[in-house]
């Protein structure tokens, strides 16, 4: 039987008039002859294409009216009409295996799609806050359990296997906003778990914390991150960088009246120097937890970010 290859070197496509969803099936077949394509995707693509199987039928009928009217052609029409013969035997076998087939042969779309339901992922999911580490600063914690109710999420199917795990997890982290109460927080998560760091695609803390500059850094090396939110506080301020730590030390007296402002705070040349993301936000944090800045420092702070963090990954500059 000729090949693909065979009959597109001699024109067959052109000189019989085949149709572009014959020429795909002709394609088909031959992975399926060198085993790159197994017999069940071949017949699905014909049970789930009426347009492919009207153009098998519609091809035999072709080929039999050339090799009526033209002789010579009947090797070439025969071997196509037995391949179509071939893949409509294939298309009308009964699966072997009944009932559901497995989870992992499901298409990665479908799979996805199951995750999100599981994990009720959507547009208006309520954020995600990972376990505190306890004795890994001394920040102050998320909002306690008198004024905002916690909800846990079951991720018991993320254990099922190493591959589900990995699938499972890196859709939860990518899908998600994982809101952390401080940078220190946020660094121990990212540095400690890679498979969060290299799926986490929107990120939400209060930059504050005497390792804001070690935590804000983990950002920079994520690349698929695309959504930041910064909540500040007059904390923020609390703890100075140390470019400013050595500049204090010799010109304290003339830097009071600019002690609280946002630039002089440690993670401030971390925070700059993130580059890649798609949008960034700045927001107060809750007034529970502590003490809020001006409207006019959330903006400014904000329209900074703007400037520096969307600038794309290669800028320098």
């Amino acid at each position: 039987m000729a090949t693909f290859y065979e009959q597109k070197t001699l024109r067959l496509f052109e000189k019989y008039g085949l149709s572009d969803n014959m020429r795909i099936m002709l394609k088909a077949f031959e992975d399926f002859k060198t085993s790159r394509l197994d017999e069940a995707s071949l017949g699905r693509m014909i049970r789930l294409s009426p347009s492919n199987r009207a153009a098998l039928v519609s091809t035999m009928v072709k080929c039999a009216n050339i090799m009526k009217d033209k002789p010579k052609e009947s090797k070439h029409c025969l071997n196509i009409i037995t391949g179509c013969g071939d893949m409509l035997e294939i298309a009308d076998k009964l699966p072997k295996d009944s009932g559901f087939p497995g989870f992992l042969k499901l298409p990665p779309e479908i799979r996805n799609r199951i995750y999100d339901m599981y994990l009720h992922n959507h547009k208006r999911a309520p954020n995600i806050i990972p376990e505190p580490k306890k004795g890994n600063c001394s920040c102050g914690p998320h909002e306690p359990p008198v004024y905002e109710k916690f909800l846990s999420v079951d991720v018991a199917l993320g254990f099922t296997s190493k591959h589900i795990s990995n699938e499972f997890l890196s859709c939860f982290y990518h899908k998600r906003r994982f809101h952390f109460p401080c940078a220190c927080e946020m660094g121990y998560h990212l540095k400690n778990n890679a498979l969060l760091k290299s799926a986490l695609n929107h990120v939400m803390f209060h930059w504050c914390g005497p390792q804001a500059d070690s935590g804000i850094s983990q950002l920079h090396e994520m690349r698929q991150l695309e959504m930041m939110t910064v909540v500040v506080s007059k904390t923020t301020s609390k703890l100075l960088t140390h470019r400013e730590q050595e500049i204090r030390r010799f010109f304290g007296g003339n830097k009071r009246s600019i002690l609280n402002s946002l630039p002089e705070s440690l993670g401030w040349e971390e925070l700059i120097e993130i580059r890649g993301l798609k949008m960034v936000f700045v927001e107060h944090v809750n007034k529970r937890k502590a003490d809020r800045r001006t409207d006019e420092e959330r903006r400014s702070l904000e329209n900074i970010l703007e400037f520096y963090v969307r600038r794309p990954a290669s800028d320098d500059q």
